[in-house]
Parts: structure tokens; C-alpha cells; sequence
């Protein structure tokens, strides 16, 4: 807990034994996300993978107080980013805290801040977005940007202003794996939206039991995956193995020619198509990209294992997905808080003072929407029209779609 020189509350965090034990089993890939607390001293309520914390606002010393609390807890792993909306806060705070950990945008966020400062639809952005966002190649994703710019070149600077690294999968230093939005804090800051009226203590009760709730029902699941990958993944390989069963089909039908051209023991060229991909066994590497960023075989690595007598595709997975990563994930059991009557708290606890923060009623109705951030506004000064996205006219004027008559 930290407070005051008044000896005035400012912040607390709390990270639960079971979530810092299983840490050391998971991709480390840290999603923070912050939400307003609603009882009289505001606040906001922070969290992050598996962690906790309650803050007063926002700002560039609390982010940096909470990663400082983070990293003495968790410790620094190898490839540990971080994913989050493009809070400059928290952009700034990984910097000064872990000067070494890529700091990744949400591709969410971005998409809906796009799609709505260049009064661009949805479904003409989004789709070309996300697939150069998702992309398992650089050629691809030049693809699409191009189409981008023919659409509308201001959002292409835009994206090229956000940095690609920061956002695309094929251009990041680290493997985020499908970790591409910060949905999983969203989806905390959601379940606890009641229990954000309540005081620190109760509120923090409500995080208790919440996570408590998760850890037992992944635990459960985790005692029943033996011999398969984790739900997800298992489906991405089956999705995988079907796809390359479908080239062994073709091939015998003749729909086109598909074939397999050893190099070495473990270097393979596979031809579908007449377009040939590589792929290396030993690196857990395919030209196509997906072995290596999903860390799964794709179709053509799949294609290859049978050519080789190779039955178990679990071998090449990523130990993320294993059944031992999961089982150790959700190994130590969440135990409950006895009654607040029968606590017994340390005399040094009981001894400290705690004054509450000065608090201060706004005028007018509290604040439901989220505040956006600078870098979410764009100021342009050429007018756009509204029915095809180009500057210098507007849509009564426009000339790019013709006028029924």
C-alpha cells in the first residue's frame, strides 16, 4: 500500500499466490486495462494478467507505481510484452519500468478509433484492417496496405504513424500469439461494473471471489485435458490437419498437383498449387508463417509429418498449449478469506494509520463515458466528404459515385 506524506490512502496492490505461481507456465503477454470506481473517493480499479489494484487516477505516476509493484511481484520474464489500449500513461510507464519489453497496441481500439475519426464505414475498413493486423506475411500485409491507401491514403499515414510493430503480428519483435486485443481486461472491468460502487474492501472481496470462480473452473478443465492441447489450440490443429487431408484429396483427384521434395532430414519444400512453401521441421518454421507465430503445424508442416510417419503433431506444438503448462497453470488452489469478524491482522498492520483521500464533489452528473485519449482525437483541417472518404469536397458535391437521375 502507498500513502501520503498525510498518511492519506493512494494506492493498493494486491497479487494472489495461486496467479504469480502459475505465471511462470503461460505465454507472457501482460493486457492492462483501467476502469473508474464509482463510491465517493473515485479511483480506478487496474488490471493486469493476474493482478489487482486500486488507484486515484490515471496518470503517469500511478502506472508507473503499479508496473514497479507488477515487476516485484512477477519478476521479468523472456519475450514479456504488454497490450493495452495507447493510454500515453502506460506507454510511458513500460518505458521507464521495463525498458526493454514492447509495448503493443489493441487492435480493437485502434479499428474503432480509425473507423471513426475518418468517418470511414465499418465494413469497408475493418475487414482489410484486421486482416493486415492478423497477416502471417509481410507480402501479404503490403497487399492489403495498398488497398488501404487506394481507399483512403490519411489512413494509411495514420497506421504508419502508429508504428506497424505495434500493432501488426508479422512486424512485432515478440510473438503475441492470438493475443491481439485487450479483451480479457475488458472483459474483467465488465463483470465487476456493480461491484465498482462498493468501498476498496468490499470491492476488492468481489475481485477475490471472482477470480477464485476462474481458477477453479480452469483448473477443472485442466485436470480433464490429458492428452490434448488446450480447447483452443486443439481446434486450430485439427482445423490444420483437415486442410492438409484435403491436399492429400486433391492430389489423388487431380484437382492440381501437390507434392513433397525432401532437402535434408528436416527441410522440406511443399508444392500446392504450382506455389511452393518451406518448411523446416527443426526451427518449427513454414514460409506460409503460421507454423512459427500460431507455434502450431500448419497444413504443409502437417503434410510433411505424415510423409515422415509422424503421428503425434503434439510434439510440435508450442509447450504453452501442453497439458502439463495448463495443469501447472491452475496447480495451487485459491483459498477463501475467512469471515471478517475472525481475521487476525499483524500489529504492525493494525498500528499503521490510513486517513482517506481528500475527496472533493464534482459539479454536475457523474461521468459515464470514457474520457478518449489525446492521440484517439484527430484534428483534420481539409473537409472529407462523407459518402467516399476524399478531400476537397463534400457529399453534396461528390463526383465519385454517380447521382441517380
Amino acid at each position: 500500500m502507498q500513502k501520503t506524506e498525510e498518511d492519506e490512502f493512494m494506492y493498493l496492490f494486491v497479487a494472489l499466490r495461486p496467479l504469480i505461481g502459475g505465471f511462470d507456465y503461460y505465454r507472457p503477454i501482460v493486457v492492462v486495462d483501467g476502469a473508474h470506481l464509482g463510491r465517493a473517493y473515485k479511483g480506478t480499479f487496474i488490471s493486469a494478467s493476474t493482478l489487482d489494484e486500486a488507484m486515484d487516477t490515471e496518470n503517469d505516476c500511478s502506472w508507473i507505481w503499479f508496473f514497479e509493484q507488477f515487476k516485484n511481484a512477477f519478476g521479468e520474464r523472456n519475450e514479456i510484452c504488454v497490450v493495452s489500449d495507447r493510454n500515453e500513461s502506460i506507454m510511458k510507464s513500460v518505458r521507464i519500468v521495463f525498458p526493454n519489453i514492447p509495448h503493443y497496441a489493441c487492435i480493437w481500439h485502434l479499428s474503432k478509433n480509425v473507423c471513426g475519426n475518418f468517418k470511414m464505414s465499418r465494413n469497408t475498413l475493418s475487414n482489410l484492417f484486421y486482416s493486415m493486423a492478423k497477416a502471417y506475411r509481410k507480402e501479404d500485409f503490403d497487399k492489403l496496405m495498398a488497398k488501404v491507401d487506394k481507399v483512403n491514403h490519411r489512413v494509411k499515414e495514420h497506421l504508419e504513424d502508429a508504428r506497424y510493430e505495434k500493432w501488426s503480428r508479422v512486424h512485432s519483435i515478440v510473438n503475441r500469439g492470438r493475443m491481439m486485443t485487450s479483451n480479457i481486461a475488458e472483459c474483467i472491468n465488465s463483470c465487476l461494473v456493480e461491484a465498482r460502487q462498493l468501498s476498496i474492501l468490499e470491492f476488492l472481496e468481489e475481485v477475490r471471489i471472482l477470480f477464485g470462480s476462474w481458477h477453479y473452473k480452469n483448473r477443472e478443465i485442466a485436470s480433464y485435458t490429458k492428452d490434448t492441447l488446450g480447447r483452443r489450440f486443439e481446434k486450430v490443429l485439427i482445423i490444420n490437419a483437415s486442410k492438409s487431408s484435403k491436399m492429400e484429396v486433391c492430389v489423388m483427384i487431380h484437382y492440381f498437383i501437390f507434392y513433397v521434395v525432401p532437402s535434408s532430414e528436416f527441410i522440406f519444400s511443399v508444392y500446392e498449387a504450382g506455389k511452393r512453401y518451406i518448411v523446416c521441421l527443426e526451427r518449427k518454421v513454414c514460409s506460409c508463417g503460421r507454423f512459427q507465430l500460431d507455434e502450431i503445424p500448419c497444413a504443409h508442416a502437417i503434410v510433411v509429418l505424415k510423409e515422415k510417419n509422424v503421428k503425434d503433431m503434439h510434439l510440435y506444438c508450442s509447450d504453452y498449449y501442453k497439458p502439463d503448462a495448463l495443469a501447472k497453470t491452475y496447480e495451487i488452489s485459491m483459498v477463501p478469506m475467512p469471515d471478517k469478524e475472525d481475521w487476525s491482522a499483524p500489529e504492525d498492520v493494525i498500528a499503521e494509520t490510513v486517513y482517506p483521500p481528500k475527496y472533493r464533489r464534482l459539479a454536475g452528473r457523474p461521468r459515464k463515458r470514457r474520457k478518449r485519449n489525446v492521440d484517439e482525437k484527430i484534428t483534420v483541417n481539409t473537409n472529407c466528404c462523407g459518402q467516399c472518404g476524399q478531400e476537397g469536397h463534400n457529399r453534396r458535391t461528390c463526383t465519385f459515385f454517380p447521382k441517380e437521375k
